[in-house]
């Protein structure tokens, strides 16, 4: 163990009580820096070690993934052709619970139209009762019927409750991959 004092510009210097440690380990509890950075730190901590940087080139997969470049996703050009034809849905989980204790959103977006409606859930459960209602009402309103629901595969859409009924009513349920949010559109 030893204390380093941190050079600053300040009445108080901060004092460190440091053991020694390797390169990987600073480079990742100091923030994934670069080795630029890190061949000065012993200029800049009174008492640091130098530093040993290896001959071979190090790589860190938390940099290397930074790095990666991801192509953009095409515009889909796959619209649908009428009124209700396909729906996209996704819930989300307020941060706190709002006023009369709902604590989720389910969103409703006609492609066709861009038509949104919202509804507020005090359960997730509650979801399926949610999208009945509103497609009912959506039916009711337009004299059309949903034919497609694109969303995402969480569980509040996979139930038996809510499949049935999509079947039922001859609803194509699509569905994203996982972790890809560019096919939320």
């Amino acid at each position: 163990m030893r204390t380093c004092i941190i050079k600053n510009n300040v009445p108080n210097p901060v004092s460190l009580v440091t053991r020694h440690l390797d390169y990987e380990t600073i480079h990742r509890r100091l923030g994934h820096i670069s080795d630029e950075a890190m061949r000065h730190i012993s200029d800049n901590v009174e008492g640091a070690e130098k530093i040993c940087f290896s001959n071979k080139k190090h790589v860190c997969c938390g940099c290397a993934l930074e790095k990666l470049y991801q192509y953009s996703f095409p515009e889909n050009s796959k619209h649908s052709s009428e009124t209700l034809g396909l729906i996209h849905s996704d819930l989300l989980e307020l941060p706190t619970l709002s006023y009369s204790k709902y604590k989720w959103v389910i969103t409703f977006l006609d492609d066709y139209f861009s038509y949104c409606r919202v509804a507020f859930l005090h359960k997730k459960s509650d979801a399926a009762e949610a999208i009945k209602a509103v497609f009912q009402l959506w039916s009711n309103i337009t004299s059309h019927s949903v034919k497609h629901l694109h969303t995402d595969n969480g569980g509040e859409y996979m139930t038996l409750e809510l499949q049935s009924f999509l079947r039922e009513q001859g609803i194509v349920h699509e569905t994203s991959t996982p972790h890809v949010y560019q096919q939320n559109d």
